[in-house]
């Protein structure tokens, strides 16, 4: 089986003239001239003793460093770790301990954490990196690299996502997972060589690190990468680049959409505008096609365990046929609804969504977790609910599963209550997440009242700010005088989601908010 390192390699033969674009650092690179980079950086792993199998981290934002060392991790066979950049010291410790990382590159400003110095066994900080390709090239000089051919059971990316579990879990995805995927995004969305993709999504999560970094140089298309995402940013690139192909979660485009900023650019040149991450509205799609043209807009869905991809659209179909749905399963993946479901109010089948195909994970690095996934027939229980019309075509219409996502990221309720419970004073506290019209969800937590009366709530969002992620810390703090249960004794979330929301005008920041 072919790796990207060499799919890369032979369309920089078949495309000399694409390009892919780094505004940020000034820099712009035809694929040979990158792939040049790449080969510095393999042999520089290799010089310092990584090779198959050596799981190395990479942390930071998306940047030509990140790609380069990403595509050198394929080259030579060892296993890229992701982590978002968006990650704070204790959680990119947890990973890199239950990874096993023998390398971490720490591609982001400022000092390294002491704890990760004295933890991992080596560390690269982004004002060493190009210290560090130089050096170690010139002690392998002369040496030869050995190919490197994947085998479908060869474990090349360890992606870590939350779910119900308190801490993230790990997974495993080999040569067939990620290169499926890859390729059916492509040929689902229809990209070629004339296309320009913009990548503004986080490198470190699974829909831009395979469906995008992994996809566009397969059919020669360019590539604009942006550090980070911000509403301004993302317009001016689209009109300074002429960008064609657009790829983002719901939150992200809800922040175009504001009249006075959308209406500075020319956007005339997208031809396509693929959302996905979570729950799209009917309005976030008409705001679309009003921008980029009603055929032009497609939906899709998946999850870190099946590379991103299972469900979509495909823009072969009518718009009026695809609407907010998450459409059909693509290539080679599967889809039912779990046995036992019920019917939805318009007559549909209802149920959790199982998926099975040649784009699922290896597993999960916790055997245990794994087994409980699957089912004797071989389908993936994903824990989301969607439903599914005559024709095949599903919807995702709510969760199964204790989880929050916020801006396209999955949040661990459980992982965020653990982490404010370790707070002196504060036990039993409860995480929800409650619907916002831009980030899909908000994180609040909710405390007991007379817990909360004696909280100091700056010194608790200060100690949160440096154990959780931004996107994991809570958007609101609320107090009520005990905690709802359902019958059998269970916290009913349900009950705790309805007062919250029905409170949810008058919240503030910042500051504890008493209910009830």
């Amino acid at each position: 089986m072919k790796s990207f390192y060499d799919l890369f390699k032979e369309a920089s033969v078949r495309y000399p003239d694409s390009a892919i674009h780094f505004p940020d650092e000034g820099k712009k690179y035809s694929y040979a001239e990158f792939l040049d980079g790449v080969d510095a950086y393999a042999r520089a792993m290799a010089g310092c003793g990584i090779g198959r199998g050596d799981r190395v981290a990479l942390f930071g934002q998306n940047t030509s460093y990140w790609m380069k060392c990403f595509f050198a991790l394929m080259k030579i066979g060892a296993v890229s770790v992701p982590i978002s950049s968006k990650c704070v010291e204790d959680e990119i410790l947890y990973i890199a301990r239950a990874a096993g990382v023998k390398l971490l590159f720490y591609m982001m400003d400022g000092p390294v954490p002491a704890s990760l110095m004295h933890s991992i066994p080596a560390v690269v900080t982004l004002d060493r990196m190009e210290a560090f390709v130089h050096d170690y090239n010139r002690s392998q000089q002369g040496v030869d690299l050995p190919a490197f051919e994947p085998g479908r059971e060869d474990l090349l990316m360890i992606m870590f996502t939350s779910g119900t579990t308190a801490n993230p879990k790990g997974v495993m995805h080999g040569p067939e997972s990620l290169m499926n995927s890859a390729t059916d995004f492509m040929k689902t969305i229809g990209l070629d060589s004339g296309d320009v993709m913009l990548l503004n999504l986080p490198i470190s999560h699974i829909y831009g690190c395979v469906l995008i970094c992994s996809s566009f140089f397969i059919v020669g298309a360019d590539l604009v990468v942006s550090r980070t995402y911000t509403a301004r940013g993302t317009l001016r690139l689209i009109d300074e680049y002429r960008c064609t192909v657009l790829n983002m979660v719901p939150t992200m485009y809800q922040l175009l959409f504001s009249p006075e900023l959308i209406q500075r650019y020319d956007l005339s040149s997208v031809r396509r505008a693929i959302v996905g991450g979570s729950y799209t509205s009917e309005e976030l799609v008409d705001n679309m096609r009003k921008a980029f043209g009603k055929e032009n807009v497609m939906c899709g869905y998946g999850m870190t365990e099946c590379a991103s991809w299972a469900l979509g659209q495909g823009f072969d179909r009518p718009a009026a046929e695809r609407g907010t749905s998450a459409g059909w399963p693509v290539g080679n993946m599967e889809a039912r609804i779990a046995p036992g479901y019920g019917i939805s109010e318009d007559g549909m089948i209802q149920g959790e969504l199982c998926l099975r195909g040649k784009g699922m994970m290896l597993g999960y690095l916790d055997a245990a977790v794994t087994a409980a996934s699957w089912d004797d027939e071989g389908w993936f229980h994903t824990g989301d609910v969607a439903k599914k019309d005559q024709a095949g075509k599903y919807w995702i219409v709510d969760r199964c599963k204790d989880m929050i996502i916020r801006g396209g990221e999955n949040i661990s309720p459980k992982h965020v209550e653990l982490v404010i419970d370790s707070f002196d004073g504060i036990e039993g506290s409860q995480v929800v997440g409650i619907r916002d019209a831009v980030f899909g969800e908000k994180v609040v937590a909710v405390l007991l009242s007379d817990q909360a009366r004696k909280t100091d709530i700056k010194a608790l969002i200060s100690f949160l700010r440096q154990r959780l992620g931004k996107n994991r810390r809570p958007d609101f703090y609320v107090a009520l005088p005990e905690i709802p249960v359902t019958s059998i004794g269970k916290i009913n979330k349900q009950a705790i989601r309805r007062t919250v929301d029905a409170n949810i005008g008058r919240l503030r920041r910042n500051t504890i908010n008493y209910l009830g």
